[in-house]
C-alpha cells in the first residue's frame, strides 16, 4: 500500500551489557530473515500508480526504510541512485550483514541496528520524501506500531510517501485461528531446546493430523489446509518470521487507516502495479459496485472483499 502525506486524493533498547534483557520484543531473532529484494521499496516506482490516482509524485532525495532485515533493498538502492538513505534493523546480525553489503558497494547509506524507539529518537535523522516498511507493521506491537506513527508524522515531509506492507483482512481472516494453533503447539508440546526450524516442523505436522481428523473448522475453511500444505514447501526462515513471532494483527485497509490518520495520511494506491487492472481482478458485477462508491477508503475495503 503506499500512502501520500498532504496529497491525498481527494484522499528494545539492545542492552548489550546484559544479555537476559528481552530486546526482541516478541519478535523472532535466534533464526534470520530472508535473504530478498523487494522491488516495492524502490522510490522509482512510485510515479506509475501515484499518477495513476491522480497525485503528484515527490521527487525524492531522502528516504528511509524501517525494519530492512538483511538489507538487500536498502544496500540495491543506495548503491544504485543518488538518494540518501537511512534505515534501521534491531537484530544485530542481520544490521552486520547489511553494513558488510554497504561497505562492499561503497555505498553511503547510514544504518543501525536500533529499535524503533531508539532509532526514531536520534537528533541527526533529515526530514525523509520516502519511508518504506516491508515485512514490519503485522509483527509488532501496538506499542511499536505508535512508535512508528508518531515517527512518519514527524519526519515524512509535506507530499511525501509512505510504503507500507501487512497482512490484511480479510485475506488472511481464516488463517488467524490457525496460526494461533501452531503457536500454542510450539508452546505446549515442542520441545524447547529444539530450535525454531524443528519446532516449526512439528507444528506443522500436527495440523496435517488435526486436518486428517476432518474437524469442522475445515470443512467451513477448506482453504486453510491448502495454505498449510503451501507453508510446508516454503523457506523455514520465512515461516519464523511470518507466522511464529508472538505479534500478528491482520487488519483491514479502514483499521490502517484510523492507524495512520494521526500522520495525516490517507491511501493513495496499491504499491503492486497488477492490482490497478480491474480487467484481470474483478468481475463486471464487481467492477460496477466499486464504481458506484465514491469514497476511496470504503470503496478499497469492498475491493479487498471481492
Amino acid at each position: 500500500m503506499l500512502a501520500a502525506s498532504g496529497k491525498v486524493p481527494n484522499v528494545k533498547n539492545f542492552n548489550k551489557d546484559n544479555p537476559m534483557t528481552d530486546w526482541t520484543a516478541g519478535y523472532v531473532s535466534e533464526i534470520g530473515y530472508t535473504y530478498g529484494y523487494y522491488t516495492e521499496l524502490n522510490p522509482q516506482r512510485l510515479a506509475l500508480p501515484l499518477l495513476a490516482a491522480g497525485i503528484v509524485p515527490p521527487e525524492v532525495e531522502t528516504a528511509c526504510e524501517l525494519g530492512f532485515g538483511q538489507g538487500m533493498s536498502i544496500n540495491i538502492h543506495a548503491a544504485a541512485s543518488g538518494v540518501a538513505w537511512w534505515g534501521t534493523d534491531f537484530n544485530p546480525s542481520q544490521a552486520g550483514f547489511a553494513l558488510e553489503l554497504a561497505a562492499a558497494s561503497g555505498a553511503s547509506a547510514k544504518l543501525f541496528d536500533q529499535a524503533f524507539a531508539e532509532f526514531c529518537a536520534r537528533p541527526d535523522l533529515p526530514d525523509f520524501d520516502f519511508i518504506g516498511l516491508h515485512g514490519i507493521w503485522s509483527w509488532i506491537s501496538d506499542e511499536n506500531r505508535a512508535v512508528i506513527v508518531d515517527f512518519i508524522r514527524s519526519k515524512l515531509k509535506v507530499g511525501g510517501v509512505l510504503y507500507i506492507s501487512y497482512n490484511t483482512q480479510p485475506g488472511w481472516a481464516t488463517m488467524v485461528p490457525m496460526r494461533e494453533l501452531l503457536i500454542a503447539y510450539g508452546e505446549a508440546l515442542a520441545a524447547k531446546g529444539q530450535g525454531i526450524v524443528n519446532r516449526i516442523d512439528a507444528a506443522l505436522d500436527f495440523a496435517d493430523q488435526l486436518f486428517a481428523a476432518q474437524p469442522g473448522f475445515a470443512a467451513a475453511n477448506p482453504q486453510v489446509a491448502q495454505r498449510i500444505a503451501k507453508m510446508k514447501e516454503q523457506n523455514r526462515h520465512y515461516l519464523a518470521h511470518e507466522y511464529f513471532n508472538r505479534d500478528w494483527h491482520p487488519m483491514s485497509v479502514a483499521k490502517m487507516a484510523e492507524w495512520l490518520a494521526p500522520a495525516k495520511l490517507g491511501y493513495a494506491a496499491s504499491a503492486h502495479y497488477l492490482d490497478h487492472v480491474d480487467a484481470i481482478n474483478l468481475s463486471e458485477p464487481q467492477q460496477a459496485l466499486l464504481n458506484g462508491i465514491p469514497d476511496i477508503g470504503f470503496r478499497q475495503l469492498v475491493r479487498d472483499f471481492c
